[in-house]
């Protein structure tokens, strides 16, 4: 009987594969190690730098995962909040070629939309932790044909002196599980919205894990969000709330 798991957690991986770029990707991985992490994660890499005292890579069902001592950066197309988020979205309402991504991570917000959801977009990623930089090359970046322009600096700094207009910009930026306060700020989303095109969509991730983070984050979407988008829509995913700036582009409506 041992030897049924393994056949059934091959059957699942491909099954989990919806499409051939993202089976390719996988693929590229050891396939006993990618087997093996159907049942268990598998550590690949630790380190750390001066903003992650731990960053951790595994691989786990298939699919490379970056975790700090507190939270999961990326997890490919298993970072449920955004691939849930891109599911809901009506893309026929929405005309975006330029997509600003404010804290990288493994790059998975770039990884789904060309692998899973096919589009064919040009990014901004502005991360800055160059060691997760350098984790995000290692593992994703060069395996996508996006063109992808990485940024190592402060987001705040980015949206201060950046003259680009985005479709869509993605805000996704934590320290551990807590967002900085600075990113908070009703200057820092005013600066970012300015850096939005006349059609475009704000997609700001935030925590739904306990009581307190919900609070803080129905605070600011009433004081701070809806201030500056009046029509603004906030989405509930597991452990994640959320919020854009348009409540009109969502399959529902």
């Amino acid at each position: 009987m041992y030897f049924y798991k393994p056949v059934f957690f091959i059957i699942q991986f491909f099954n989990e594969c919806e499409n051939t770029d993202l089976k390719n990707l996988i693929m590229k991985k050891p396939l006993g190690k990618k087997t093996m992490s159907y049942v268990k994660d598998i550590l690949l890499e630790k380190t750390g730098s001066d903003y992650n005292e731990v960053l951790e890579v595994y691989l786990s069902k298939g699919r490379y995962q970056l975790c700090t001592s507190g939270a999961i950066y990326s997890y490919e197309d298993k970072y449920v909040n955004f691939l849930n988020i891109f599911n809901s979205l009506n893309w026929e309402k929405l005309n975006i070629e330029r997509v600003l991504v404010l804290g990288l991570g493994l790059a998975s917000v770039p990884q789904m939309l060309e692998q899973r959801f096919k589009k064919d977009l040009d990014y901004y990623a502005v991360e800055i932790d160059p060691e997760i930089i350098r984790l995000a090359n290692k593992y994703i970046l060069s395996e996508l044909k996006s063109p992808i322009q990485i940024f190592e600096m402060d987001a705040e700094i980015f949206v201060e002196v950046s003259d680009e207009m985005f479709d869509m910009i993605i805000i996704d930026i934590f320290d551990n599980n807590v967002i900085p306060e600075k990113f908070e700020s009703e200057e820092f989303l005013r600066k970012t919205s300015q850096l939005l095109s006349d059609e475009g969509i704000i997609l700001f991730n935030r925590l739904n894990i306990d009581d307190k983070t919900y609070q803080k984050t129905m605070d600011y979407n009433e004081k701070v969000f809806k201030e500056l988008f009046p029509f603004a829509k906030s989405i509930f995913i597991k452990d994640n709330i959320i919020l854009c700036n348009r409540d009109d582009v969502w399959l529902e409506n």
